[in-house]
């Protein structure tokens, strides 16, 4: 036996040659580019190992050798592919560039929305290889933007590209699964970068309202007994996830919880998916969030509902998570279920914001929203901390309301 504190020889390792690294090199190579092949064919969840296998002319154990599953296939090829974005030659400097930067990666995702639906999928991976990975295209984006960012004045550049990177997903993310217009996406970024160097976010007639779906309302076409039972459906499946995390959650014990029978628990909820959809949505009704701030005035509102929206997903983060799961759910049962919790919630903060006298409060609440979402996600499954986020959010609060103060002055006559 060794002694206590002897240091044990390390595994030996075999000298591998230079025409055998160039062997193996080539082979992930093959083997990364049978993915990007399958991936321009046909969606994430559809592919199966056994394809890029086959198009990469090599027996799947051979595959396995290099990548331990098809999760990490994919995230090297989204990486690949995100880095390609982002290396394209910007001419302008500054926030400018930053603006451009960020409009050509709406456009890549517009062109090949795929590729956002696998960053989603992947995003709500456990696999530590598969997070590492994606962090890597995280931090590649973010350096970007903070390089391009580095001279403002009211804003710090790691805020400010944490921001813009916000947007840009949450944008794209309402165009590829709801349905919104391109166009939308672009403009949101257009108004942010407008708030970085100082300029208030720009009225727009109308509103500018952004098309987040349509309000999903079935139970109150149930009868009364019905929209009971439904209730207790969705109150055991709310609390079985206060108890286990949503992959450890069965049906079955869901039903139990409910006293229906499994069978009659599908009548209302086709598939586990759209039932937690409907949690979501419950939980979100139930939170300070969406409380009557009207006691409060009118310049503390959208901090305060800011902060409640915090005290939520802090005190219940694998709601919050599931939330992100979802979005890889191509059920559009389920994605009508998401956008109508955005609206609401897009809805409650475009009239603090009204209230506190931002121009297009649309807009503005449509943007804070995605920047909740995205600091809490960092929060949640890559270990950043809600102060951190927090604070994030508080500053682009300040920076939106400001942005309207200063609007305001101008306005008002000389004295």
């Amino acid at each position: 036996m060794a002694a206590v504190g002897a240091e044990r020889p390390g595994p030996t390792r075999v000298p591998v040659s230079g025409a055998e690294f160039a062997h193996r090199r080539g082979r992930h190579r093959q083997i990364v580019d049978a993915a990007f092949e399958c991936l321009a064919e046909g969606e994430f969840d559809r592919i199966k190992i056994d394809d890029v296998a086959r198009v990469a002319g090599l027996a799947k154990a051979t595959l396995y050798r290099y990548f331990p599953s098809k999760e990490s296939l994919y995230a090297v090829v989204l990486h690949e592919w995100t880095d390609a974005q982002h290396l394209r030659t910007v001419s302008a400097a500054g926030p400018e560039r930053a603006r451009i930067r960020a409009h050509a990666m709406i456009a890549a995702f517009a062109d090949s929305p795929q590729f956002f639906r696998l960053a989603v999928a992947l995003f709500s991976s456990a696999d530590p290889v598969v997070k590492a990975e994606l962090s890597g295209v995280g931090a590649h984006a973010y350096q970007y933007f903070h390089d391009d960012l580095a001279d403002l004045t009211l804003i710090t550049p790691h805020e400010a590209a944490i921001i813009i990177q916000a947007i840009v997903h949450s944008a794209v993310s309402a165009s590829v699964y709801h349905g919104t217009d391109f166009a939308d996406a672009y403009h949101l970024v257009d108004q942010v970068v407008r708030l970085f160097v100082g300029a208030p976010v720009s009225p727009t007639p109308g509103d500018h309202v952004v098309n987040t779906g349509e309000r999903v309302s079935i139970s109150a076409e149930l009868p009364t007994f019905k929209q009971r039972r439904r209730r207790r459906i969705v109150a055991s499946a709310r609390e079985a996830l206060r108890e286990n995390s949503y992959e450890k959650i069965h049906m079955s014990s869901v039903a139990r919880g409910a006293d229906v029978a499994l069978g009659t628990l599908y009548r209302y909820f086709p598939s586990k998916e759209a039932l937690y959809a409907e949690v979501i949505r419950d939980w979100f009704a139930d939170s300070g969030f969406t409380s009557s701030m009207d006691h409060l005035p009118l310049e503390s509102r959208v901090t305060a509902r800011v902060r409640a929206a915090f005290d939520a997903f802090e005190a219940d983060p694998e709601f919050f998570r599931v939330n992100v799961l979802l979005y890889s759910i191509g059920d559009e049962r389920v994605q009508a279920v998401l956008a109508d919790v955005i609206a609401s919630a897009r809805t409650i903060l475009a009239r603090d914001l009204s209230a506190a006298g931002v121009p297009s409060p649309g807009d503005a609440a449509t943007m804070l929203w995605a920047l909740l979402g995205a600091v809490t996600t960092g929060a949640v499954s890559y270990g950043r901390t809600f102060g951190e986020a927090r604070r994030t959010a508080e500053v682009f609060t300040g920076l939106i309301v400001s942005g309207a103060d200063a609007r305001e002055e101008k306005l008002e006559p000389d004295s």
